[in-house]
């Protein structure tokens, strides 16, 4: 089961950033009369009034004082905004202080042994799926030619490059396949270099490396490629990786490190 957490915290920062900003603009707005606004139809035409709070008589608005009906009526919407977003605001602080989907797990993991042996668990736990998905058995576009790059756990790769990406997916533990097919419409089964697991979230996500992006029928075919992804529902940053290089500029440690840190683990 995919945790979420993560996009809630998000979703809590931005609520934050909105109430804020509300807050900001209802105190540019607090020299304003509190006042009530009224609307009607004429000939197909919007008619405003000031209504009084007291008596409730409505006074038609003149023209000249378009300028005062909006900021009335932005007043009345900051008011209603920032009520509105500090329950919501309220409301998932709450509800995060107890949302913990690792509890799931917890349930099957703080058993015996001997009693898990008799349980089916309704969801995967992170040992049983990472058993699960490194043991599946696949067909890779296998080698042409005598390259000799081997990962540190003896995976073989194509270039420099590729395998320092495996080496350092192997140094922080994340789970990956390589070449791994995939059916793409419209072009037909892919390979991407790595299919990748991140074990906290559950989620796949595959990362491709574009090593000549200076030879410009490489280029030309692989931006083809990178819009089936997109056309497939493979998005940057959401479910795909992308790095690139060309033979003026090497992919660097650090790249290869960071996206491993902020996407996979």
């Amino acid at each position: 089961m995919q945790n979420f957490k993560e996009d809630l915290e998000a979703q809590l920062k931005e609520l934050d950033s909105l109430i804020k900003k509300s807050n900001a603009n209802l105190s540019k707005l607090k020299h304003i009369p509190v006042r009530k606004i009224a609307i009607s139809k004429s000939n197909g035409n919007d008619q405003y009034y000031w209504v009084d709070k007291d008596s409730g008589k409505r006074v038609y608005a003149k023209s000249g004082e378009l300028d005062k009906l909006k900021e009335t009526a932005q007043q009345g919407y900051e008011k209603a905004l920032s009520k509105k977003l500090s329950y919501l605001r309220r409301c998932l602080y709450d509800f995060l202080k107890k949302y913990d989907v690792s509890e799931i797990d917890n349930v099957y993991d703080e058993m015996s042994k001997a009693r898990q042996k008799l349980i089916t668990p309704i969801v995967d736990t992170e040992e049983i799926l990472v058993k699960k998905w490194k043991t599946v058995s696949y067909e890779s576009l296998g080698f042409m030619d005598d390259s000799n790059f081997c990962s540190n756990n003896g995976v073989r790769v194509r270039s420099k490059s590729e395998l320092i990406i495996a080496n350092m997916l192997e140094q922080y533990g994340v789970p990956y396949h390589y070449e791994y097919p995939i059916l793409l419409k419209r072009l037909g089964t892919v390979h991407p270099d790595f299919t990748c697991l991140n074990v906290r979230k559950k989620k796949e996500i595959i990362w491709e490396h574009f090593g000549m992006m200076d030879n410009i029928a490489y280029a030309n075919k692989n931006v083809s490629k990178i819009h089936a992804y997109n056309q497939n529902g493979f998005l940057l940053g959401k479910n795909m990786i992308m790095t690139f290089e060309t033979s003026q500029q090497a992919i660097s440690s650090n790249i290869i490190r960071n996206m491993i840190e902020e996407f996979l683990i």
